[in-house]
């Protein structure tokens, strides 16, 4: 329960609403616009009715939203993609399934919905939800900064969040929305917006279960050497360009062996795998603000240096949850 200054329950997010409407297309094509594409149905009794609004406050790589459909409803969705979704009930209940896993979330039980699995919730009419939607991107930077290496595979978070034994979560989350329902002016200044979105992230990070959580518990790496460091800032930069183990090693100043050597010990990867990620990132990129009349998925992974496509279609999933192909139809 959120509560104002004179301790009163208060509607969070009220003065950001953003739509209101009983329309069921319509409420699909205004959700979409904030989270991802989905399928929205009735699954209540013939004739009901939506009574649906929403409300969004973005804060950067993380946002605040409200959401109730006032009807019981199901919504399907193939993979969030681009972003995780924490969605904790403040009244009624939420039966979820996301990859393997099923709950039945609560007041007491939220769901943490992970970017690459798919989802299906069926929505009671009484519920109502508050969300914060974290960007991908945000959370895996901030887990190999603190494990102090890339990611391997994709963060998979736990499905339930007992939000009764995760205090810090909790505490945060009712400090953010306060302040946003009061419009407090500290989450729109960018220093500080900036300190929100890593305490955000770092919160979940170390407090809910997932699949690098022991990772992040062990005890930090030696400090990464300077020369691959330097590889990996030139590869981000000039990943359009043709790139060769021996040219990455003339720009570092160091033998191809102890390029090889450094990314091994302390990337767990290798300069051309490195090379590989960031291309998939920027292929992801250029996918998502392609012009569907004009751009295909091949002429796109050419540009990048992907000429087999089959390829590229089994690594692309591997890092995003979803083909090429589906990403350009979104």
């Amino acid at each position: 329960m959120f509560f104002g200054q004179t301790g009163q329950p208060q509607e969070p997010l009220s003065r950001h609403r953003i739509f209101h409407t009983t329309d069921l297309d319509e409420a699909r094509d205004l959700v979409t616009k904030v989270y991802a594409p989905h399928e929205l149905s009735y699954a209540g009794q013939p004739g009901s009715q939506l009574d649906t609004s929403m409300s969004h406050v973005p804060l950067g790589e993380i946002s605040l939203n409200r959401l109730r459909y006032g009807a019981k409803v199901n919504i399907a969705v193939e993979c969030l993609g681009s972003f995780l979704l924490v969605m904790m009930p403040i009244s009624g209940s939420v039966q979820i399934r996301c990859g393997n896993q099923q709950i039945l979330s609560t007041p007491k039980l939220a769901s943490v919905i992970s970017p690459t699995l798919s989802m299906h919730e069926t929505i009671e009419a009484d519920c109502d939800q508050i969300m914060v939607r974290i960007e991908r991107e945000l959370l895996e930077r901030t887990c190999a900064q603190h494990m102090g290496q890339e990611l391997r595979q994709p963060l998979c978070f736990d499905l339930g969040m007992d939000m009764t034994a995760n205090p810090s979560w909790s505490s945060l989350m009712s400090y953010l929305f306060a302040e946003a329902d009061q419009d407090a002016a500290v989450l729109r200044i960018p220093l500080l917006r900036a300190q929100f979105e890593q305490l955000v992230a770092t919160t979940l990070l170390l407090g809910h279960e997932h699949n690098y959580r022991t990772a992040l518990g062990q005890p930090a790496k030696a400090i990464v050497p300077s020369h691959v460091k330097r590889v990996e800032e030139y590869i981000v930069a000039h990943a359009a360009e043709p790139l060769t183990v021996a040219g990455l090693a003339a720009y570092a100043k160091v033998s191809a062996s102890s390029l090889y050597a450094g990314f091994r010990d302390f990337r767990n990867s290798s300069p051309m795998a490195y090379l590989k990620h960031v291309r998939l990132q920027r292929v992801n990129q250029d996918l998502r603000n392609a012009d569907q009349a004009n751009e295909t998925v091949a002429q796109i992974a050419l540009r990048w240096g992907f000429r087999h496509l089959g390829h590229l279609a089994t690594d692309y999933k591997k890092m995003f949850g979803e083909s090429p192909s589906d990403t350009l139809r979104k």
